[in-house]
């Protein structure tokens, strides 16, 4: 909801404020309803909110936006996730999260900076997640959303140790993603962050279709996660089969195999990356057949993959209806 001037909790949220950007050495106090930075008086609108979805703040922005409100919008939420963040990035906002990172965006202050942690070390090494094992760890529970995310149920579904497990989902627990108590998944915002944090760089273009790579690999080490791979999964992608596929492999190795497939100058028929998890789960409702002889990823890869991208692919994604937790 909005928060303006004219209530009594605006002063204590930008009191917030301008304590944040105090621990990150930057003069701010409240003085008349307006933050003081250095000297110079910024009045803001302020939001506020527990756990925004980027749909939420999407939303929000646009309203605010149709109402022609003058003033910079600062979000004070208890977490913020980073697809949040950049849909308030685009519209010129900022946000203070409570769980360390600020930002204030407006005439003459442009200040976007993590907090620091109290004993005065890196907060994001501290509690940083995204590992290859905190990736696999977010997407068992996707997969599971309404399990308790515990490291001895966890551990042997992805094929860790327990011990390995159990520092991830700590470390979950540390951002708000995951219940200290309950175990349970924070949902919408998991699948979002997650997204956020998935690998979808290097990618090889290649001139050759998968049959071509299948010859030199060997058809189990292709595992399809493209728009034809999400429409097996029930989204609603027009002309997915004239995309051309992209598909995971398993290692470095492999990869550097069909390296010598490249040719720059011919058209992209096939796109291929390494998987960013060992453990990758299959849609098994479609294994391979005489029609289709390839593997497909589980609908969630599928969908994390796309809304990775933040143009088209989150609004394929949202439309799907395949986030858990994401109202309907």
């Amino acid at each position: 909801m909005f928060v303006t001037a004219q209530t009594a909790e605006i002063d204590e949220l930008l009191g917030e404020v301008a304590d944040a950007l105090g621990a990150v050495g930057v003069d701010a106090a409240v003085h008349e309803r307006a933050l003081r930075v250095d000297g110079v008086p910024v009045r803001l609108d302020v939001a506020t909110a527990a756990h925004p979805t980027p749909v939420e703040l999407a939303e929000l922005a646009q309203r605010t936006g149709a109402q022609r409100r003058r003033r910079p919008v600062v979000v004070v939420a208890d977490r913020i996730s980073e697809p949040g963040r950049e849909v308030l990035r685009r519209a010129g906002w900022g946000w203070f999260d409570r769980r360390g990172h600020v930002r204030v965006w407006a005439p003459g202050v442009r200040i976007e900076a993590p907090l620091p942690a109290p004993d005065g070390r890196d907060r994001s090494r501290l509690t940083n997640p995204w590992t290859q094992v905190g990736l696999e760890v977010a997407l068992a529970a996707l997969l599971h959303p309404d399990d308790p995310v515990t490291a001895r149920r966890v551990a042997p579904v992805i094929g860790r140790s327990v011990g390995a497990v159990h520092e991830l989902v700590r470390r979950f627990a540390d951002v708000g993603l995951i219940g200290r108590t309950t175990h349970q998944p924070l949902l919408p915002e998991l699948f979002w962050e997650t997204a956020a944090q998935w690998p979808d760089d290097g990618w090889l273009a290649l001139p050759v279709g998968l049959d071509e790579i299948a010859e030199k690999l060997g058809r189990e080490t292709l595992v399809r996660v493209d728009e034809r791979a999400a429409t097996l999964g029930g989204a609603r992608i027009a002309a997915a089969g004239d995309l051309p596929a992209r598909a995971y492999l398993p290692g470095p190795a492999a990869l550097r195999r069909v390296r010598s497939l490249v040719q720059r100058e011919a058209p992209t028929r096939c796109w291929v990356r390494t998987a960013p998890v060992a453990w990758l789960p299959e849609n098994t409702e479609h294994p391979p057949s005489v029609d289709h002889p390839w593997r497909v990823a589980h609908p969630i890869v599928c969908a994390l993959r796309l809304a990775a991208d933040p143009a088209r692919g989150r609004e394929v994604v949202e439309s799907w209806g395949i986030v858990p937790g994401a109202a309907r």
